[in-house]
């Protein structure tokens, strides 16, 4: 089971064939070609991902020659910190609800008090893990810039098919790593292509 962005549980449905049955969320990593593969993989494999192969012709097209797109886990993201500050759920009171019942509103005011401190708990506890997460992201994107690339990219996406059909060219926002925050990770817009760079 893989949480979604929303909260709710929901079973990976991810195949090998690279087929989904409902939306999901995949992490496409961006190496140049020129990165040993072995090296790129080890630095993966040491924070508990692996790399595939991504084999999408128009996402190599939009790039260019020289990089490859690669996922970063055998499964779908579901649930992934990276792109998911635009997520996160309203809080709505039930204080419409309580009304309805008879409540009065001083109760009605106690009661959502005590409901919104602990979504606020809630909030910070997905925050929190959701920074260490990310935090993980920005060892990785720091040790393969440390191992030669330049830069790498990016690109946290819903899909509703095959991760290797054609798509759109993605937009692209150019980031320095010496800029770059956890939060940053967090705020990512999705269906972008951010490219990070030594810096």
């Amino acid at each position: 089971m893989h949480p979604s962005r929303h909260g709710v549980d929901l079973p990976c449905v991810y195949s090998w064939t690279g087929l989904v049955d409902r939306m999901c969320t995949f992490i496409t990593l961006f190496l140049p070609a020129s990165l040993p593969h072995v090296d790129a993989a080890a630095i993966m494999e040491r924070s508990g991902r692996r790399l595939f192969v991504q084999d999408s012709p128009s996402l190599r097209a939009a790039v260019g020659p020289g990089w490859q797109p690669w996922l970063s886990a055998g499964h779908c993201d579901c649930g992934t910190a990276l792109a998911s500050a635009q997520a996160e759920p309203e809080w709505k009171g039930d204080a419409e609800r309580w009304r309805k019942k008879g409540w009065s509103e001083a109760k009605i005011d106690r009661a959502l008090a005590e409901q919104l401190a602990r979504h606020q708990q809630d909030q910070q506890g997905r925050r929190d893990e959701a920074l260490g997460d990310a935090g993980q992201w920005l060892q990785r994107i720091d040790a393969l810039l440390q191992s030669g690339a330049a830069r790498i990219g990016l690109l946290i996406r819903d899909y509703d098919g095959s991760v290797g059909a054609r798509q759109p060219k993605p937009p692209e926002r150019h980031w320095s790593r010496d800029q770059l925050e956890a939060e940053d990770l967090l705020a990512f817009a999705p269906g972008t292509l951010h490219w990070i760079e030594r810096g």
